[in-house]
């Protein structure tokens, strides 16, 4: 429970320091549109989630989103961006994919 409690404040002070470090929607659009689509939809033919739904935006939390951005998913095409993306630019872009739940 604690290590969740310390991700969660992790995620907060993140989402935070993100706001005007990094421009999440570029950075989503020249990583990760070849699996999740331009728009966010995901694409069905290789399982990946579409994150303009509310059932998607609902059943993650903020936490559970800059960890698998952190270290990918195992068992899927997800790949871990740590060393890759700084903390920063991983809030940033877990930003923008919970915005696309608002459009």
């Amino acid at each position: 429970m604690a290590n969740y409690t310390g991700r969660a404040i992790l995620a907060s002070l993140l989402f935070v320091s993100a706001i005007g470090a990094a421009d999440g929607d570029a950075l989503f659009k020249g990583r990760c549109t070849g699996c999740h689509g331009s728009d966010g939809k995901g694409k069905a033919a290789i399982g990946t989630p579409d994150f303009t739904t509310a059932k998607t935006q609902s059943g993650i939390s903020d936490a559970d989103i800059i960890e698998t951005i952190t270290n990918g998913r195992k068992g899927t095409i997800m790949p871990a961006w740590k060393g890759k993306l700084s903390d920063e630019e991983i809030a940033a872009v877990a930003m923008y994919l919970r915005s696309l739940g608002r459009k």
